[in-house]
């Protein structure tokens, strides 16, 4: 095992690291029997020169025999990062997280700000509360969101906030930015000192990407493991952009809506039944 070497997306070869196999595994919440169990099947499976992404589908292969919920949170970051590349679906991803809280939800709006107009990836309302959000995707999963793009959400919430004052508007005004990766220390150290919110992959603890999904099981399609590109193509043409969507999809829907053969159609359906399906492991 000390002689594997694994190709990383990058193309570089490293030594495969069995721990970090692990602790990715764990960081979905899985039990650690069943952690270490799904680690010791892949690390005594793969053969040397192997990639990155195929440990990782060998990987979710496992889990998903055990719990297609944890296979999907397994899956969830790669799955943000596909929901791109410009990003375009991300935020209506986003907009489907505010409206499963019972939100109203626009997408791709102006607001006027005090100096210039400015716009919003999702404008999210409730009573007297408006949620100004900013959609920070990133194609690679891996790159964090720094402080200029957390300093200029926060210029952008000041600016709204001061012309909604001007015209009398009395309704309470936030800033939230949601990635599909991680933030910088630095991010995060200064919303310490500012009325914004942040939301990543695993922060803030409380309210995260990662515990919002399971919990609520707000899958993306994209972590469905039998999706294709030509089929995420028509869900997003379609507005799809939640499996839960699809839960009254049968295999003829499938076929016929998302235009997907029969086989795979039949395949899509399953992993659909599973993902929704609760399952304690």
């Amino acid at each position: 095992m000390k002689n594997h070497k694994v190709f990383k997306k990058s193309g570089e070869l490293e030594l495969f690291d069995p721990n970090k196999l692990c602790g990715s595994i764990k960081m979905t919440g899985v039990k650690e029997s069943l952690a270490n169990q799904v680690c010791g099947i892949v690390a005594s499976s793969i053969d040397s020169d192997i990639s990155s992404e195929e440990i990782f589908k060998i990987t979710r292969k496992y889990l998903y025999q055990s719990d297609p919920g944890i296979a999907a949170i397994y899956s969830l970051e790669r799955g943000l990062s596909a929901l791109g590349p410009s990003g375009f679906l991300f935020e209506q991803y986003v907009a489907a997280l505010f409206l499963e809280m019972e939100y109203k939800v626009k997408t791709n709006v102006y607001a006027k700000g005090e100096g210039v107009d400015h716009e919003i990836d999702v404008w999210a309302e409730k009573g007297n509360v408006v949620f100004i959000v900013e959609a920070k995707y990133r194609n690679d999963y891996k790159n964090k969101t720094h402080i200029p793009q957390v300093m200029y959400a926060d210029a952008k919430l000041a600016d709204i906030r001061r012309q909604k004052e001007k015209m009398g508007d009395t309704r309470e005004f936030y800033m939230w930015m949601i990635t599909n990766t991680r933030f910088t220390d630095s991010a995060i150290n200064y919303i310490k000192h500012r009325d914004l919110q942040l939301m990543g992959w695993d922060f803030p603890q409380y309210i995260n990407l990662m515990k919002i999904v399971y919990e609520k099981k707000l899958y993306p399609v994209t972590v469905l493991p039998s999706i294709n590109k030509k089929a995420l193509k028509k869900m997003a043409e379609l507005d799809i952009v939640l499996v839960k969507t699809l839960k009254t999809f049968s295999a003829d829907d499938f076929r016929n809506k998302i235009d997907v053969s029969m086989t795979l159609a039949k395949k899509l359906h399953q992993e659909v039944v599973d993902l929704m399906i609760e399952n304690t492991v």
